[in-house]
């Protein structure tokens, strides 16, 4: 099953099941305060100057900063437009709103729809009604069974967040997730992939990355989404901070399933977690401080490894030995 999703991306790799994995420290000029991701560019914000891994050794090399498409006048500000390589050329968020008062992303403005821009010239887009605003930063293409689908969180003004799966062909919600409930609760997608290997495509999230911090896996099958596994102490994200991609989607034990990489609660340590024969810890990574950035994927001696910034702007690479 041909699978790409974008910010949440992942590259596969393959270790031996039995490696240890340990964190170490890259020396770095000053503060680490961004990982960017794009594909498989990785780039290091250090103070104003961006970075990259060398290749092969753990040092940084200056970087071009990251080349964003530039957001047309209706995007919501400060978000990121995706661009597609099938069906789907372009999509952003669009049509700024203040009518939720939430700001978990570092501000009260979201958005009111979704413009969809499609390769064989078609354009529309998704506006939600008064009751709900897309509480993102940008949306995610998943191409499933040769076709395009687009991954947004919806809000609900008086009911929170839901998942929100938006057919990029007919331009309108396939399905969504129950919304959690009450006002100023929400999600952050991790990833996506056919975690437990029964041949269907699952959304993985983080349910309340603050305060509850459960990883819910969402089967997609049939134009529905029916919840398949829960995992308690886990977090991708922190009040205020503009980084949703602290997770990473790959083959880490080597048992040609996707795995998937996220802090634990506390941010204080990465989860290795495997779903295939079952759920398990493949390995727990203490981290020297809270994890902040994005996780990149980067290679090192010829093996793949992960990158990651902590409060205390140090850079983290975390690999097994």
């Amino acid at each position: 099953m041909l699978l790409r999703a974008a910010l949440l991306c992942w590259i596969v790799f393959i270790v031996p099941a039995a490696a240890q994995w340990r964190a170490d420290i890259v020396p770095t000029s000053g503060r680490v305060t961004a990982i960017d991701v794009d594909g498989a560019a990785v780039r290091i914000a250090v103070g104003p100057s961006w970075y990259q891994l060398a290749n092969d050794a753990a040092k940084l090399v200056p970087a071009s900063p990251p080349d964003r498409p530039k957001l047309p006048r209706d995007a919501l500000p400060d978000s990121r437009m995706i661009v597609g390589t099938a069906q789907v050329a372009r999509a952003w968020l669009a049509a700024p709103t203040s009518r939720y008062d939430h700001g978990v992303l570092g501000d009260a403005i979201e958005a009111g729809s979704l413009v969809i821009e499609r390769r064989d010239g078609r354009h529309g887009s998704v506006t939600l009604d008064r009751d709900a605003v897309f509480e993102d930063i940008s949306p995610r293409i998943a191409s499933i069974d040769g076709r395009d689908w687009i991954v947004v969180v919806k809000s609900y003004l008086d009911r929170g967040s839901a998942l929100a799966v938006i057919d990029a062909d007919r331009m309108i919600i396939a399905a969504e997730t129950p919304p959690i409930g009450r006002a100023h609760a929400w999600l952050n997608p991790a990833g996506i992939a056919d975690y437990d290997g029964n041949g269907t495509t699952d959304i993985a999230l983080v349910r309340q990355p603050h305060v509850v911090g459960r990883l819910e896996l969402w089967s997609w099958k049939d134009r529905k989404l029916t919840k398949v596994i829960e995992i308690a102490d886990v977090s991708n994200h922190f009040i205020g901070s503009r980084a949703l991609g602290l997770s990473w989607t790959a083959d880490f034990d080597g048992d040609g399933h996707p795995d998937l990489a996220v802090p634990s609660l506390d941010r204080r340590t990465l989860r290795i977690i495997g779903f295939t024969p079952k759920v398990r810890d493949i390995a727990r990574v203490h981290l020297p401080a809270r994890m902040v950035t994005n996780i990149g994927a980067v290679k090192l001696g010829g093996k793949r490894a992960l990158i990651a910034g902590v409060e205390d702007g140090r850079l983290v690479l975390i690999r097994n030995q």
